[in-house]
Parts: structure tokens; C-alpha cells; sequence
């Protein structure tokens, strides 16, 4: 128990060292994205990430959480990489077809103002086919070799700021020059993840034809297509408001707002990662090949360390905004705090929507997860889309907030028919008392100055990191008992 102990220590600490530079290197790019694009590149910018996600949510995704899924049972029966490959092909196929649709979406909103059709369309490819690095590093994560997997992110991220800046400074300064550097440097490092996953394992074309059949197919097609209906409702929800804001008002607008939730979102997709990518690979080891109870136990096991985590976490970003928008982004972006504000909020709910939503996958019945997310959708579409929000941005960004907690407490209620999961209100109640000597910073005098900003936020980090591993010691004590 010991030696088990020692390890996962061990695995925590790798990964926080390198969620660590993973979050400087992130939030550096936000600071220098900030200062080298005007407020319309930067509204381009997250258009463009809008349609990218539309496809990903769509038609890429769900392939990858199906492979994500069985990753585990395909290494042991050796097939790994006959699914990878089999994945590589799907997914090409899908963006090809992907790439015609992008050809209508450039007609339908008039997307010549911004861009040529040829320079679209091969942005959108080239770009889709790098996202096949996500699915591949996610893998390596799972398969348990957290030191190439911190490896292989920061060398990614850290290649595509340098990119990006190259691009952005010598080639074309703009929001498609910026992410061109992302995809290539993505490109350039799935070469090796794809050697890693799949050097154990051998490609047998005869292997492959002997599952493809009808059955088969039927059977991945079931658990594939409410993934994808539920997908692109979570992108309809959480993302598809810079289509309307972009419509309705304006590319700058569209910047400010983007701006706002993406400083909450630098910091929450972080710790949720730092947090899923030591927990994820430990829950589908222990729910692989359990019984319904014991995958109860597993995902109430998961929520209890996460969950206070995710609290501790909106808290911190919520009294710490006006610091963190002053360090993060450009002075010309400082007011977008406030939007910000409620993008902690709609993080929060998202994060633990997702953490729900993970028993759909686990009992694979994922159409029950289609119905919460359709009220969400509907009502955040129709909202954003018939009323004039012109005279108070701000309400954008709560309307979000409010129907993504519609949206966790019906999923909620729907995952719990299906498994008996529950959420320790006691533990919730704990955590939060612990974060009150936080708010003594909204009694400060922010004076904007880099050294007052810097103190505030270290001391208020090394308080936060206090907690959180006060909560995280919890959890691997009683996970080893």
C-alpha cells in the first residue's frame, strides 16, 4: 500500500509540475494574443475557434470518445493499433466531409468579408486534421505514461506560441496566422505520440474486416450518435453565441466577451485536466470490468475529490479576476473582467456537467444525456437571438451561466436513474467555509500596479494550492484504505 501511495504521490507531482508550465505557457498566450492582434482579429480569432469546435463537437468527437472508452480493453487484447488506425481513417473521412460543409457555413454568413474561400477551407482542414493530436495525447494519458504525456504537452504548446509569434510577426498577422501555428505544431508532435501508442502493437488488416460488419457497426452507430446529438448541443450551448454576437453587434464586441470567458476557461480547462488526467485513467481501470455498483462507487469517489476542487477554484477566480485580467491580458482588454466574472460560473457548471455526464458513457446509455442539454440550447439561442442585449453586454454571459445550471441539475437527475451516484452536500458546505478568508481581497484597493498584482495572486495561489491539497490527501488516503 505504501509503494501504491508513493506512486501516485509521485504521479501528482509530475503532473502539477507540468500542469503548471502547461497553464504559464497558456496564459502567456493569452497576454501576447492580446497585445499583437486588434480587437477585430481577436473577434476573428474566436469566431474561427467557433466554427473549429461546431466540427469537432459534431463529427470528431464522439469517434474519440468511443476510442477513449475501449482504450483500455484494445491495449489488453493487443488491438490498439488496428484502433487507432481504424480511428485515423474515420476521422479523415469525417473531415473531408467536414470540409464541405464549411464550404456553405463561408456562403450562408457571408464569411467572404473576413476571408477568401480558398484560404477558409484549407484553414479548416488543416486544422481539424491536427486535432488528431488531442485524441492521441488523451491516450497516452489514459495508457498511464504521465512523463511523455506532460512531455509531449508542454513541447506542444510551448512550439506553438513560438510559431504562432513567427507567423503572426513575419508572415501573416492574423488570427488564422495565429492558429496555423497552433495546428502545425500540433501536427509535428502527433508524429511521435502516434509511434508511442501504437509501437506494441501490430496492424492486421484481417483483424479489422472480421469486426466490420452490419452488427457491429449498428452497435458503435448507437453509442455514437446521441454523443454527437449531445455534443453539438453542449457546442450550441456553451459556444454558439459568438455566431449571434458576431451577427448581431459586432467582431469587437464578440473580442471583449471572448476575452472575458476565455481568461475563466485558461483556468478552469487546467485544473480540470490536471484533476481528470490523474483521476480519469484510475475511474476507467475501475470501471472497465465492474459491476453497477462498483461503478457507482468509483464516480462518487471521483466527484468527491473533484467537486470540492472545482468550488475552491470559482471561488479563487472570482475574487481574483481583476488581478488576473491585469497580469493576462492587454490593457485594451482590461474591462472584459467582467464578463469574465461570470465565466467562472458557467466553467463551474460545466465542469461538473462533464464529470455527470461521464456516466452516460459508463452505463453506455448516452441518450438519456440529449434532453437536458435541447432545454439548454433552446433556451440560450432563442434568448441571445430575440432580445437586445446591446445596453448590457454582461447579461450574455448570465443567461449562459443560468442555463448551464439547468442543464447540470437535469442531467443530474437523469444520471442518477441510472446509477446511484450522489454528491456529498457535507464535503460542499466544508470546502466553501475554507475559502472565506479569500474574499478579504475584495476589500483591498486594487491600485492596478504589476507588484500589488503579483503579491495578491501568489499569496492567494499558495492558499489555494493549501486547500486543494488538503483535499486531494483526503481523497488518496481513503482511496488506499
Amino acid at each position: 500500500m505504501l509503494g501504491l501511495l508513493t506512486k501516485q504521490k509521485r504521479d501528482i507531482l509530475i503532473l502539477t509540475i507540468g500542469k503548471i508550465l502547461q497553464i504559464v505557457i497558456a496564459l502567456v498566450s493569452i497576454r501576447v494574443l492580446t497585445e499583437v492582434l486588434s480587437e477585430q482579429e481577436i473577434g476573428n480569432y474566436y469566431l474561427l475557434l467557433t466554427i473549429l469546435a461546431f466540427f469537432n463537437f459534431s463529427f470528431l468527437n464522439p469517434l474519440g470518445q468511443y476510442y477513449g472508452r475501449h482504450l483500455i480493453q484494445w491495449r489488453d487484447n493487443k488491438n490498439l493499433s488496428n484502433a487507432t488506425n481504424m480511428l485515423l481513417i474515420v476521422r479523415l473521412a469525417s473531415i473531408i466531409f467536414s470540409v464541405f460543409i464549411s464550404y456553405g457555413i463561408y456562403q450562408v454568413f457571408e464569411y467572404d468579408k473576413y476571408y477568401t474561400l480558398s484560404e477558409f477551407m484549407l484553414f479548416i482542414f488543416i486544422s481539424l486534421v491536427a486535432g488528431f493530436h488531442g485524441v492521441l495525447l488523451s491516450a497516452i494519458n489514459v495508457l498511464g505514461d504521465r512523463v511523455k504525456f506532460i512531455t509531449y504537452t508542454i513541447l506542444t504548446l510551448f512550439f506553438a506560441l513560438l510559431l504562432s509569434l513567427f507567423i503572426v510577426y513575419f508572415i501573416n498577422k492574423s488570427s488564422i496566422g495565429w492558429l496555423y501555428g497552433v495546428a502545425i505544431s500540433q501536427l509535428i508532435f502527433s508524429i511521435g505520440l502516434y509511434k508511442d501508442i501504437v509501437k506494441r502493437n501490430k496492424f492486421s488488416i484481417q483483424k479489422i474486416k472480421s469486426i466490420l460488419n452490419k452488427s457491429y457497426i449498428r452497435k458503435i452507430s448507437i453509442f455514437l450518435l446521441p454523443i454527437a446529438i449531445t455534443l453539438f448541443l453542449q457546442w450550441g450551448q456553451n459556444i454558439s453565441y459568438r455566431f449571434i454576437v458576431e451577427v448581431k453587434y459586432s467582431l469587437e464586441v464578440l473580442a471583449f466577451i471572448g476575452v472575458g470567458l476565455a481568461v475563466s476557461g485558461a483556468i478552469f480547462s487546467a485544473v480540470e485536466s490536471l484533476a481528470s488526467q490523474f483521476y480519469n485513467p484510475i475511474y476507467l481501470r475501475k470501471i472497465t470490468y465492474a459491476d453497477k455498483v462498483d461503478r457507482a462507487n468509483a464516480w462518487n469517489e471521483l466527484a468527491d475529490y473533484m467537486i470540492p476542487i472545482y468550488l475552491l477554484l470559482t471561488v479563487f477566480v472570482i475574487v481574483l479576476l481583476p488581478y488576473l485580467t491585469n497580469l493576462l491580458v492587454a490593457q485594451k482588454f482590461y474591462e472584459a473582467y467582467i464578463y469574465a466574472t461570470f465565466g467562472a460560473v458557467i466553467e463551474f457548471f460545466r465542469v461538473i456537467t462533464n464529470l455527470v455526464y461521464m456516466v452516460s458513457q459508463s452505463e453506455r446509455k448516452t441518450k438519456t444525456t440529449i434532453f437536458p442539454y435541447i432545454i439548454g440550447f433552446i433556451s440560450t439561442i432563442v434568448t441571445l437571438y430575440f432580445f437586445d442585449m446591446s445596453e448590457n453586454f454582461w447579461m450574455i454571459p448570465l443567461l449562459m451561466a443560468i442555463t448551464n445550471a439547468v442543464i447540470f441539475l437535469l442531467l443530474f437527475k437523469n444520471m442518477k436513474k441510472l446509477l446511484n451516484i450522489n454528491i456529498n452536500m457535507a464535503s460542499i458546505v466544508k470546502t466553501f467555509t475554507l475559502t472565506i478568508p479569500l474574499f478579504c481581497i475584495l476589500f483591498i484597493n486594487n491600485d492596478n500596479t504589476i507588484s500589488q498584482t503579483l503579491l495578491i495572486i501568489s499569496a492567494s495561489g499558495i492558499y489555494f494550492i493549501f486547500l486543494a491539497y488538503l483535499v486531494m490527501q483526503k481523497r488518496i488516503l481513503v482511496a488506499n484504505k
